[in-house]
């Protein structure tokens, strides 16, 4: 099932402070497309759960938690961080 893939305000406002603060800013965008291309195909399924109905997804340099609404087929970032290696 296709979803719509939406970032909450938080969710954007650290995902800016992570691309204001990286070496390789090109690196976060293009983590931060295909995080938005793997969750708009069956986002329910992507990524490891967590706290229900959190789940969890690493592409890096990033990681997201998100919460996939199958109802309305919409993907909700909700927060954005380094996966571990940062750009």
């Amino acid at each position: 099932m296709n979803s719509t893939v939406t970032w909450t305000r938080a969710a954007l406002r650290q995902f800016l402070d992570l691309w204001t603060t990286a070496t390789d800013p090109d690196a976060v965008d293009a983590a931060a497309l295909r995080i938005d291309q793997t969750l708009s195909a069956d986002a329910h399924q992507q990524g490891e759960s967590r706290t229900d109905p959190v789940r969890i997804l690493f592409d890096s340099p990033l990681a997201v938690l998100f919460v996939a609404d199958v109802d309305v087929a919409v993907a909700y970032v909700v927060s954005v961080g380094w996966s571990g290696a940062t750009a």
